[in-house]
């Protein structure tokens, strides 16, 4: 006989209704804000872009396999931590990636040197991003209601 199930103290984030909504809105300002600050030079912002959108693919990515193994995200914080994450690998990746893009030849040296700058400016777009994303794109589900509703109490009689 096994025993009785364990009662879930907090219920899995669920995605914001409706999700064909909200999801490319949550997707589209979180990849698109850092498009902002990099107005004046269509190159860079074309590369924040390019970067955004690979941080959120991985993150995506990890995400999808959360919620498969059965593990899915109970808070807001483990969603922008997975943002994070992708937003940190994309930076790290970012120097050597354009390095070999844009150059005739491959300069390692230049790409080892950009990489603090990409780390220093990524990571604070990432987490922004991830919680401009967690805050859009999910929701906490309400918690159920109690049997006893508060029209049927009343004390004191």
């Amino acid at each position: 006989m096994s025993p009785p199930p364990i009662p879930e103290r907090l219920p899995t984030l669920a995605w914001r209704v409706p999700a064909i909504l909200w999801t490319p809105l949550a997707l589209a300002l979180a990849i698109g804000w850092p498009a902002l600050l990099f107005m004046d030079d269509p190159g860079v912002q074309r590369a924040a872009l390019a970067i955004g959108a690979t941080a959120f693919a991985g993150a995506l990515g990890s995400l999808g396999a959360s919620w498969a193994l059965g593990r899915a995200p109970k808070a807001r914080r483990i969603v922008v931590l997975h943002v994070v994450i992708a937003g940190a690998l994309a930076s790290l990746a970012a120097p050597f990636a354009f390095a070999h893009l844009f150059a005739d030849q491959q300069d390692l040296g230049a790409a080892l040197t950009l990489t603090p700058l990409t780390l220093l400016l990524g990571l604070p777009i990432a987490l922004a991003s991830g919680i401009i994303f967690a805050w859009i794109a999910l929701t906490t589900p309400r918690a159920p209601r109690s049997r006893i509703m508060v029209q049927d109490v009343q004390p004191f009689q």
